[in-house]
């Protein structure tokens, strides 16, 4: 049954979001770790800096299935832009994830594969595949904090009309975060990827973002997101860095 539902799943966000290699699945996990399906959906309007300022419609879908020290999580994410009221652009990203809780230790083992493009930066496709330990430093219910060291197979295509770089390559990626309830109403979070190319360090990618939520209703969250994302090693004419604002709203279930 299970395999049925994340195969249905898998499935019906692939053919929707078709078409970076960081993502932040941290708050993507939910703290609810009882047996069975969870999820959620996100809708928001974003403001993006990048060669030029735009504004963006997201939505992201998150499902996740627990069974006690395992956890299975399917996420997609869909963004669709307008620059300048002529040229619409977008990107996607859906990843398949697994978790094994290692029983009375602060270990968690992970692996996972990824998808993504991105039509702003140039980027056609990123295929990526990779594992590694999380350590959960605290978490209790006011105050989370997680180490991630991932080892990771990427391949990627970044292709303009007088560019084209592949790579394909094994690269090191680290992760920090952590998650404050302020209030029974309001959390606030933040997580900072940082991965290196093992063979060149020099090669690098950055991935940041702070949040803040607020409880409207057991179902619903309003929160705002800031998000920034630096590659040193990108086509002419695109901007290395890249940031985001982004409101949305969040039906839980």
């Amino acid at each position: 049954m299970l395999r049925m539902v994340i195969g249905v799943g898998f499935s019906f966000l692939f053919s929707w979001a078709v078409s970076s290699q960081i993502v932040n699945v941290e708050k993507r996990r939910t703290k609810n770790l009882e047996k069975g399906m969870q999820g959620d959906i996100d809708v928001g309007v974003n403001f993006v800096h990048t060669n030029t300022d735009m504004t963006q419609v997201a939505s992201r879908i998150k499902l996740q299935y627990n069974d006690h020290e395992n956890t299975y999580l399917l996420s997609s994410d869909l963004g669709y832009s307008q620059i300048d009221k002529k040229q619409n652009v977008d990107n996607g990203n859906i990843m398949l994830k697994y978790n094994y809780w290692v029983p009375e230790k602060i270990i968690i083992a992970e692996a996972f594969c990824q998808y993504s493009y991105n039509r702003v930066k140039q980027l056609k496709h990123r295929y990526v595949i990779g594992g590694g330990p999380r350590f959960n430093v605290a978490d209790n219910e006011k105050f989370s904090l997680f180490l991630v060291a991932y080892t990771i197979y990427l391949n990627e295509l970044f292709e303009t009309k007088t560019y084209e770089r592949t790579k394909s390559l094994v690269k090191f990626s680290s992760m920090l975060a952590f998650d404050w309830k302020i209030s029974p109403s309001a959390t606030f979070g933040h997580t900072t990827y940082y991965e290196p190319d093992y063979s060149n360090p020099s090669d690098y990618r950055v991935w940041s973002e702070t949040k803040l939520e607020f409880k409207i209703s057991k179902k619903f969250t309003f929160g705002v997101f800031a998000r920034f994302d630096y590659d040193n090693q990108v086509p002419p004419g695109v901007d290395p860095l890249f940031y985001t604002v982004n409101n949305s709203f969040k039906l839980k279930f």
